[in-house]
């Protein structure tokens, strides 16, 4: 499918307009500003006081770095604010009806209501990232340039997915509570790549940096097309009726989708794509491990133990023992994920073939491809 067609001043209209109400709140605007002020400034006092008084080392330097993060991050958790305030806030201000009655395309309010909450987002994210930079690394002697264009990347897609799905999560919500609720879908995830990123500094590996901004990239495009294809002036009208008997509507819309639902080979057509991109998860996820177990970039004995439960797990009975083991197994990854689906955009179906190839390729690194084969034929238990 292409991208929707949009006029990009009119987008940018629909975009002034929010940002004149985002600038009205002064209160939320002096609250956001006076946060990304004072951390930065404080996380890097902190980090100047402990290479004054605790001496350069290394490790002060990689805490630097983990602050760099941190700083960045608070800020664009602010735009789940404004995110979520985009639909939901007009509707119950009751200005929502007047800028749907208005003759905009549907992509051009979304863009320009995108547009708002980023230019606002990455305002204060850069601007506490200056704040932080010009405090801290001119007293280490050092300045990071590829790590913090690395973090100025992955701060872009960070916090253009971050905006995309709360954008989404404020169309589907009726209320501002709702709304905030199901932002905890968000802030869990991004604390979690924030984790693993700051755990990736510290043990010296910041090169891979270069791989989470690309994911974070591929993350925030997927969100942004959802928001395109999801947005309807009809569905977010019609939200506010019918309010009756919630769960009789669930089952006429289900029972709606399987009455015009295609058929078989026209259903494996239409997700050729997705199939093909799940399928390829399996090579490259050999292909991966194979160069994560070769390189050491992973310590083998991080997944021996997994090697070996995968190994136990196959157990001593019978042929007939070992295949409904097997099909138990598989039935169980493909019920997980399809529930993961849903909070992971899709991923966890690339996932689900990518892991086993990854382990695959890690025990061929280990021992040989021969050896490492054996988890397929006969056995299948990889």
């Amino acid at each position: 499918m292409r991208w929707p067609k949009l006029e990009r001043r009119k987008a940018a209209l629909v975009a002034a307009r929010d940002l004149r109400d985002a600038i009205s709140e002064l209160r939320l605007i002096a609250a956001m500003v006076a946060l990304t002020l004072a951390i930065p400034i404080a996380s890097g006092s902190g980090v100047r006081a402990l290479a004054t008084f605790g001496g350069g080392t290394s490790v002060v330097n990689r805490l630097a770095l983990v602050g760099a993060f941190f700083v960045v991050f608070i800020p664009a958790s602010f735009s789940l604010v404004l995110a979520l305030e985009s639909f939901v806030g007009e509707r119950e201000r009751t200005t929502l009806e007047v800028l749907l009655s208005t003759p905009l395309r549907e992509a051009e309010i979304y863009a320009g209501k995108v547009a708002a909450v980023l230019s606002v987002s990455l305002a204060l994210c850069y601007g506490g990232l200056i704040v932080y930079c010009l405090l801290t690394f001119p007293g280490l002697g050092y300045f990071p340039l590829g790590i913090l264009l690395a973090l100025a990347l992955s701060t872009i897609c960070q916090v253009a997915a971050m905006v995309a799905g709360a954008v989404i999560i404020s169309l589907n919500a009726r209320t501002m509570r709702a709304a905030n609720v199901m932002a905890s879908f968000i802030i869990l995830p991004m604390s979690v790549v924030l984790q693993v990123e700051a755990a990736l500094i510290l043990l010296g590996r910041a090169e891979f940096l270069w791989g989470f901004a690309l994911l974070m990239a591929i993350v925030a495009i997927v969100l942004v097309r959802m928001g395109f294809n999801g947005f309807s002036r009809e569905a977010l009208l019609a939200r506010e009726v019918g309010l009756k008997n919630p769960f009789g509507r669930a089952l006429d819309a289900v029972r709606a989708s399987f009455a015009m639902r295609p058929t078989f080979f026209r259903l494996v057509w239409m997700r050729r794509i997705p199939m093909l991109i799940a399928a390829a998860g399996f090579p490259v996820g050999a292909w991966i491990g194979y160069l994560a177990g070769s390189t050491n970039v992973i310590p083998a004995v991080v997944l021996r133990p997994v090697l070996s439960s995968l190994v136990r797990s196959t157990g001593d009975g019978g042929g007939v023992e070992q295949a409904l083991t097997i099909f138990g197994h598989n039935l169980l990854a493909f019920v997980l994920v399809a529930l993961l689906a849903i909070v992971t955009v899709g991923v966890s179906g690339f996932l689900l073939t990518f892991a086993p190839g990854f382990i695959l390729g890690f025990a061929a690194a280990l021992s040989s491809w021969s050896i490492a084969l054996t988890g397929i034929v006969p056995n299948g238990f990889v």
